[in-house]
């Protein structure tokens, strides 16, 4: 059963353990060149050049800038409590609350003046009851009449009963934002001017924009380039060794909460059982393994190397990613392998996407 990737991190953690055996001190850049004989040998590659496909390439919108923009100007933004005015639908207001069931007060039901903020229409209280806040000036003090659902979870007696809510409306709730001008953007960013602050936004989401793309794109030749080769012999003794140190890793995240596997993999993950579980990690790695194939093999065919320095660059540009600079904690997420590899399939992807013919280009999403 296949189920979305959202436990790939569990996957990347054990991914390149121990695939290389005798690599002894060899330097990275030759343990490199051993993976990439000992996996191209097992496909035999089809099409990976000129592929056509359908580019995906985002255009920059005004939303997108108004969007940066607006981030920026709430971060500055201040809040106010008006004790004037009428609360409307989308108004957060500040009300206090005493609420009963056939004249009994109820557990939970009394703000007991401390003042709550509520957004009218969020749902956040039971039906019928932010609505009829709406129209009331603040000061009033009214009843609100609700009836708690059928099925209510938190207090089950309250379930299906008439309430009765005797509401204060303390104050209206207004967010102030500040003015949006050439003096502000320099005093908040490090550009001196709204033209300049605005040509920064465009500038960034550019390169973001681009950088997303073409991940996007490499991801769509990959699996094109994957669907054209033909895989001749699969490297069992790797995919087996590489299920099992998942399904250990998965086991020992587990421990770490007093779970069995089961019932970790169960409430964190969704799956019904071990199983499961062991199955969708078996297609995981036989995705991984096709793929590193024929990487593998497009770098045999092309003379694509790796040397000591984009080793090493490979691992402080993911280190940095991880967040650490002890290589003791990197090592506890990644191998040598998994940075020989990730390097190597990022100079493979950008070969195959520098050679490959765009369709044409689409909107992202």
């Amino acid at each position: 059963m296949k189920k979305m990737k959202k436990i790939s991190g569990v996957l990347v953690l054990t991914m390149g353990l121990a695939l290389l055996s005798g690599c002894g001190k060899d330097s990275n850049e030759k343990k490199a060149n051993k993976m990439i004989d000992k996996y191209s040998a097992y496909c035999t590659l089809g099409d990976y050049k000129n592929i056509e496909y359908n580019a995906v390439s985002t255009e920059i919108t005004d939303d997108m800038v108004n969007q940066q923009i607006d981030s920026l100007l709430s971060s500055y933004s201040t809040t106010n409590y008006v004790t004037s005015g009428t609360a409307k639908l989308g108004d957060t207001v500040n009300i206090d609350f005493v609420g009963s069931v056939d004249g009994v007060e109820f557990e939970g039901g009394n703000s007991n003046g401390a003042g709550y903020d509520l957004t009218l229409g969020s749902g956040t209280f039971i039906d019928d009851f932010e609505e009829q806040i709406v129209g009331h000036k603040v000061g009033d003090k009214f009843d609100v009449t609700a009836t708690f659902p059928e099925d209510y979870s938190p207090n089950p007696d309250l379930a299906g009963a008439d309430a009765v809510f005797a509401v204060t409306l303390n104050s209206i709730k207004e967010t102030v934002y500040p003015e949006y001008t050439d003096e502000f953007v320099a005093s908040y960013t490090d550009a001196s001017s709204i033209e300049e602050y605005e040509q920064q936004i465009r500038d960034n989401l550019s390169e973001s924009n681009k950088s997303n793309d073409d991940s996007t794109n490499k991801s769509t030749l990959m699996n094109i380039v994957i669907e054209n080769a033909t895989i001749n012999e699969y490297p069992t003794q790797d995919a087996e060794k590489l299920i099992d140190d998942t399904i250990k890793n998965a086991e020992s995240y587990a421990a770490n909460y007093n779970l069995d596997l089961a019932s970790y993999v169960s409430v964190y993950y969704g799956f019904s059982t071990e199983e499961e579980f062991r199955e969708f990690v078996a297609d995981m790695v036989e995705d991984y393994m096709k793929e590193k194939i024929v990487v593998c093999a497009i770098a045999k065919a092309e003379n694509i190397k790796l040397s000591d320095e984009e080793i090493k660059a490979k691992k402080e540009e993911m280190m940095k990613a991880y967040g650490t600079t002890d290589e003791d904690e990197f090592a506890k997420m990644y191998t040598d392998e998994d940075v020989i590899y990730y390097a190597l399939q990022q100079k493979v992807t950008d070969f195959i996407l520098d050679n490959a013919t765009p369709a044409s280009a689409t909107d992202a999403e």
